[in-house]
């Protein structure tokens, strides 16, 4: 670094950590004069480091309970001169400035404080940091003459090239250093936005309406870890996420002998989704015969029939346990039940088959005793499934017992190698600012989330005959898996398990086909007699209906809509079935 000495170096940082030490490495190995501001400077006195005020650089006193520090001409001037420039150079010295060699700056953290619950929009809008970005873009601009170190992660990395330490040739290191702060500026900006602009529409307007969508979308995430390869090995893939954002992606342990490949986190957060949803949603979602009902007992919000809207009276119950199997991001097995076991033993039953190599969501802590049953499901219940084999890819719940782990890792050869992800509580209410993006061909797709669930307010009974309360349970179940199935969704169950799930067909009465012969292939021929079903989009025709009550489905939940509806609650009304209109599509492409 003799080509080009650093003999000043202005440090205002809010995160202090190992500021001291590098700070001190500066004056005792390098001589190097270090500038501060108020806290910093402070800070760096405490701890025996000599340091020059900003205000007297400025000759201006800090102002505006501190909003203005560094905003000056003495001190933006002193990083953004030229040093190859004749005529900026007698600038400065016209102007009595000396060059600033160094700019060591971390920023407010706003992202950090917003996530706070209890955070105000005052206390917001005071952690939006003014000087530090212009600071920092003034020495990225500047980079050929200006070291800037944007955080900590820098700092050692920064002394290697003072020490002339470092493998890159010092110019490519402060480009890179450079092109860092305009990311973490450019991210910086970029959350607040993301924080302002869904508190800038008047509560009028709803948030389904693209209004309610900003016109410039800039979005800035961070590698956090690769994946093996792609959808297919020939393709690269890695995770992103948003800078200071919390994220349910990490294991809790590093023992597993297969590393998480990018359709498993697909389908984890699949699986993730739809777990969460029925435990936020889990007290109407299971009826329990054992508290002394009837599977013909009509339910306590009075359904009545006709066209009439739904008066929901919930009760709160103690959560229900919920297990649940994803293939390819679409539900083959969900159990409802008071116990543990055997609401994963509904979940696996449902399609073993299928299970086999899926991914496996509970929505409790996994104990020993628990985690021994699902090693031996093959052996349980399997092989008179007609299961040939058994093991799982990801196992998500809240947490995973120590002796768990154990028990996971060498029962069975499998164990060694499935990845468990513990991500916390369940039931906490998603995020309704957040957005989802898919790519196309020269653009992205974006939309708010749905997080529309069991709306039952606006429901309605269209059919001569209401369901029962156990039918209600069911349905609710039914509805809330056909939302998180690819489209079209035909989802069927009963007594708080899923026996058949058409996904994905390009016909809706093909998705009734296969859902009611996924029933009867996996043994459930018998439980289709009573059964429930949801279609995630209104029926065209009446010939899905058909199909799934000839196969003895008692009670529909869907969206309607169509043209034919009065064809559709017609064929129902022939059977004696109940059918629900949810007035809510759920397309899931």
């Amino acid at each position: 670094m003799a080509d080009r000495p650093i003999r000043r170096a202005l440090i205002a940082v809010y995160d202090k950590s190992g500021i001291v030490e590098f700070a001190r490495a500066l004056v005792d190995e390098f001589g190097i004069e270090i500038i501060s501001t108020g806290g910093t400077a402070k800070h760096l006195k405490e701890h025996g480091i000599p340091v020059t005020l900003v205000e007297e650089i400025t000759g201006f006193p800090e102002m505006l309970d501190g909003r203005v520090k560094t905003l000056h001409p003495k001190i933006h001037a002193a990083i953004l001169a030229d040093r190859d420039n004749p005529e900026h150079m007698r600038q400065l010295e016209q102007h009595g400035i000396q060059p600033i060699d160094m700019v060591v700056v971390n920023l407010y953290p706003f992202e950090k404080t917003v996530a706070n619950q209890n955070c105000t929009f005052e206390q917001a809008i005071e952690m939006i940091d003014i000087g530090g970005p212009c600071m920092l873009r003034a020495a990225a601009k500047n980079h050929k003459h200006v070291l800037v170190v944007p955080g900590a992660y820098w700092y050692e990395r920064s002394l290697e090239l003072l020490r002339c330490k470092t493998s890159d040739p010092p110019e490519i290191v402060r480009i890179r250093l450079g092109a860092g702060v305009f990311s973490q500026t450019q991210a910086y900006d970029a959350g607040i936005m993301n924080y302002l602009i869904p508190r800038s529409f008047d509560e009028v307007i709803s948030k389904s309406t693209p209004e309610s969508l900003t016109t410039n979308l800039i979005l800035s995430w961070q590698k956090y870890f690769p994946f093996r390869y792609g959808e297919n090995p020939h393709q690269a893939a890695a995770y992103y996420r948003p800078n200071e954002s919390a994220t349910t992606f990490h294991s809790i342990d590093s023992e597993s002998k297969q590393s998480t490949s990018y359709n498993n986190a697909l389908d984890f957060d699949a699986a993730l989704a739809l777990c969460a949803e029925l435990t936020r949603e889990a007290s109407p979602l299971w009826h329990r015969l054992s508290a002394g009902a009837t599977k013909n007992d009509q339910p306590p919000h009075r359904l009545m029939a006709g066209a009439t809207r739904m008066v929901v009276a919930r009760v709160k119950q103690p959560l229900p346990s919920i297990a649940l199997f994803i293939k390819h991001t679409n539900a083959c097995g969900v159990g409802i039940a008071d116990d543990p076991i055997d609401a994963y033993r509904k979940a696996y039953l449902g399609d073993p088959n299928a299970a086999m190599g899926g991914i496996l969501a509970v929505n409790f802590p996994v104990t020993a005793a628990f985690a021994e049953v699902v090693m031996d499901s093959l052996q349980r219940w399997g092989k008179d499934a007609g299961a040939g084999a058994f093991f799982v890819e990801v196992w998500v719940a809240p947490s995973f017992d120590k002796d768990a782990v154990e028990v996971i890792r060498t029962k069975k050869k499998w164990g060694e190698k499935v990845r468990l992800l513990a991500v916390g509580p369940m039931d906490v209410e998603p995020d309704p600012n957040e957005l989802d993006y898919k790519r196309i061909a020269g653009g992205m797709l974006v939309q708010t989330r749905n997080l529309v669930g069991l709306n039952e307010e606006q429901w309605k009974v269209v059919t001569k005959r209401a369901p029962t309360e156990s039918e209600m349970s069911d349905l609710r179940l039914a509805w809330l898996i056909a939302k998180h199935t690819k489209s079209n969704a035909i989802s069927i169950v009963k007594d708080g398990m899923l026996i058949g799930n058409g996904a994905g067909q390009m016909s809706r009465v093909m998705s009734c086909r296969i859902a009611t012969w996924l029933a009867k292939e996996n043994g459930h021929a018998n439980r289709l007699a009573g059964s429930v079903a949801a279609s995630d989009a209104f029926f065209p025709f009446r010939d899905g209906p058909d199909i799934l009550m000839e196969a003895g489905v008692a009670a529909i939940i869907q969206p309607g809509g169509s043209k034919r509806d009065d064809e559709t609650i017609a064929a129902c009304d022939e059977r004696g079935v109940a059918m629900i209109f949810t007035g809510t599509r759920h397309f899931k492409h």
